[in-house]
C-alpha cells in the first residue's frame, strides 16, 4: 500500500473549491510538502494554505514544462482537480471544455510518465452517467448529456488506457456533487443561500435529485483512494444519499431561520437537457478504502451557511 504522508505532492487546481480543501488536509493532517499549480481563473489565491508553495500554471501549457516542474520539486504524487466545470457554458465553448477536461489530462498523464510519478488521482465527474435511476455503479452505462460529460468520459478512458499502454500509475475518481466552505457562485447551494439570506422567496429551475458530499470528507477519501485504489480503475465518490433540489432549498431555509420557503419556478433557470437523478453507489470505493461514515447533509449545510455569514454574507465569484 502506498502511504501519502511526509511526501512531496502537487495539487493541480489547488486554489479551487475542492482543491484548496485537499491542500489543507495534506499539509495539516499528513505533513506533506505541497505544490499548488493553478491559473487562478476560477481558483482564488487567498484559499491556498500559507505553507503551500504556489506556482502559476495552465494545464493547457506544454507537458514537458509540467514534467520539468514535477522533477524540480521532486514530486511523488499528483492530484488533478483542474477543470472547466460550469456545465451551462460548455454548449457555447465545446472545444474549450474538451481541451481542458480531456486533452489536458493526456498532457498531465504524459508529464507524470516522464517524471516517474508514483501516483496520479484524476478527478472525473458523475455527469458522465447521464440520467439513471437509483444508485449508480461504475458498471452502469455512461450516456453523457453534454460536452462536459463527454470530455470527462474521454479523460477516464485516457487514465485506463495510459495505465495499460504505458504504465502510468493513475486512478480516475468520479466525483458526485459536493457541499462546503469556499464553493462559489453560480452553483446551486451558494445560489440558494444567497437568495434566502434576506428573503424566504427563491427562484429555482429544475427539481432534480442530487447526491451532495461534504467537501472535507471528499478530499480525505480521495487521498485514501490514491493510497489504496488500483491503478487504471475508476471509482465513484459521493455520499450515497440524495435530495431533490426543492427539498434542499427548504432545508437550507429552515437552517437559515425561515419558517416557510416560497419556491418560484424561473423558466430562465430550467435546463431542457437536465440530468434528473445522480446518486452514488460507493461499494467499489469502500471495497478499496473501507466503509466511511459521511458527514450528514444537514451538518455540512450548517458549516457552509456559517462560512457564508462569516464571509460578510457574500460568495466569491
Amino acid at each position: 500500500m502506498r502511504v501519502i504522508k511526509n511526501k512531496n505532492v502537487c495539487v493541480i487546481g489547488g486554489a479551487g473549491f475542492l482543491g484548496s480543501h485537499l491542500v489543507d488536509h495534506l499539509i495539516d493532517d499528513r505533513d506533506c510538502n505541497v505544490l499548488v499549480l493553478d491559473n487562478l481563473i476560477t481558483g482564488l489565491k487567498k484559499h491556498i494554505h500559507s505553507k503551500a508553495k504556489f506556482q502559476w500554471f495552465d494545464i493547457r501549457d506544454d507537458e514537458n514544462q509540467l514534467a520539468k516542474i514535477f522533477k524540480e520539486n521532486n514530486i511523488d504524487y499528483v492530484f488533478n482537480y483542474a477543470a472547466e466545470p460550469y456545465i451551462p457554458e460548455c454548449f457555447e465553448r465545446p472545444m474549450h471544455f474538451f481541451d481542458i477536461n480531456a486533452t489536458s489530462v493526456l498532457r498531465v498523464l504524459n508529464a507524470c510518465q516522464q517524471s516517474d510519478i508514483k501516483g496520479l488521482l484524476q478527478v472525473s465527474s458523475a455527469e458522465i452517467y447521464g440520467d439513471l435511476k437509483g444508485k449508480i455503479t461504475e458498471e452502469d452505462l455512461v450516456v453523457p448529456h453534454s460536452t462536459y460529460g463527454v470530455s470527462k468520459v474521454a479523460a477516464d478512458g485516457l487514465v485506463q488506457v495510459r495505465w495499460r499502454e504505458g504504465g502510468v500509475p493513475a486512478i480516475a475518481m468520479r466525483q458526485f456533487n459536493c457541499v462546503g466552505e469556499r464553493e462559489t457562485h453560480p452553483y446551486v447551494i451558494p445560489e440558494i443561500i444567497s437568495q434566502l439570506n434576506n428573503s424566504n422567496e427563491i427562484n429555482l429551475g429544475n427539481n432534480s435529485f442530487r447526491d451532495f458530499q461534504y467537501s472535507k470528507d471528499a478530499v480525505e477519501m480521495a487521498v485514501e483512494l490514491l493510497e489504496k485504489g488500483e491503478f487504471g480503475e475508476v471509482y465513484n465518490m459521493g455520499s450515497e444519499d440524495g435530495i431533490q433540489i426543492y427539498d434542499l432549498a427548504n432545508l437550507i431555509g429552515e437552517l437559515m431561520g425561515h419558517e416557510n420557503v416560497k419556491i418560484n419556478v424561473d423558466q430562465a433557470r430550467v435546463r431542457p437537457w437536465e440530468i434528473w437523478h445522480l446518486q452514488s453507489d460507493n461499494t467499489k470505493l469502500y471495497g478499496a478504502i473501507g466503509k466511511k461514515t459521511p458527514t450528514s447533509l444537514r451538518k455540512a449545510l450548517e458549516k457552509t451557511i456559517e462560512y457564508y455569514r462569516n464571509n460578510n454574507s457574500t460568495w466569491d465569484w
